[in-house]
């Protein structure tokens, strides 16, 4: 009976030694976003055929960012919506509501070398503000991590 006795005390100074009972966590890095993210669409015949973009970002402190967002829909009407603001930095993830879609929240998820676009819906038929199909989810590639020009890119890509 006492070497029954043994085993649960052995079994539990093990599991006090290797960090007790409950898993440890690893706490995750901090993602410092600033850079240059690009989402390129295939071109075929001379024509940007899916969605392509620009998303340009600067850190401003822990819990902010600047953003630039630029999003194109491609031939053959290429409709496109752009942004640029400043948004709160919180576990990687930064969002942004239009002002005039309250239905529609943004989502930037950045990891060290991409950024996920992904998109909120309350209502399925709304568009975030922009034209109809402009809004995807998509994975945008970081391209620099240089400090960004934050700049007004609803111009982008128009020919003058």
């Amino acid at each position: 009976m006492r070497r029954l006795f043994i085993i649960p005390v052995l079994l539990i100074c093990q599991s006090f030694l290797t960090g007790g009972v409950v898993p440890r966590q690893r706490v995750p890095d901090f993602i410092d976003p600033t850079g240059t993210y690009t989402l390129t669409g295939t071109v075929r015949r001379h024509h940007v055929m899916g969605h392509s973009g620009e998303l340009r970002v600067q850190l401003l402190d822990s819990e902010r960012v600047a953003i630039a967002f630029y999003i194109n829909k491609g031939y053959p009407n290429y409709e496109s919506g752009s942004f640029t603001d400043t948004l709160k930095y919180n576990e990687d993830i930064a969002r942004y509501t239009p002002a005039c879609d309250s239905d529609c929240t943004i989502i930037f998820w950045f990891s060290p070398k991409e950024m996920e676009l992904r998109g909120l819906y309350k209502n399925p038929h709304t568009s975030c503000g922009f034209a109809t199909g402009v809004m995807t989810a998509a994975v945008f590639q970081k391209t620099s991590w240089e400090k960004p020009v934050i700049q007004d890119l609803s111009a982008h890509g128009v020919v003058r």
